[in-house]
């Protein structure tokens, strides 16, 4: 009578390690890596702010205006040092 007492709770034991545990794992899993990716998503997509003096420029901005002045060094022939008091002066 103990031997198949003790079957079925090893039967019970190995349908919930089989069947149901790796649902349950996967459900928690999910309960806690997709909210912290979709928080982090959404933060990195919200366009940050640099403060120049009184004027608020964007990220957008702030590489467009590095990516023109690059251009320019590239076109005349400005040395590295010229480029960057260049970009740091605007």
């Amino acid at each position: 009578m103990r031997d198949s007492g003790e079957r079925s709770v090893l039967k019970l034991l190995s349908r919930f390690v089989l069947e149901v545990l790796p649902y349950a794992l996967s459900a928690l899993i999910a309960a806690i890596i997709v909210p912290g990716f979709l928080i982090a998503h959404f933060h990195a997509a919200q366009p940050s702010k640099a403060v120049e003096g009184t004027e608020n420029t964007g990220a957008v901005e702030l590489v467009r205006d590095a990516h023109e002045a690059f251009t320019e060094q590239m076109s005349s022939g400005l040395s590295s040092d010229a480029l960057s008091r260049q970009i740091l002066g605007k």
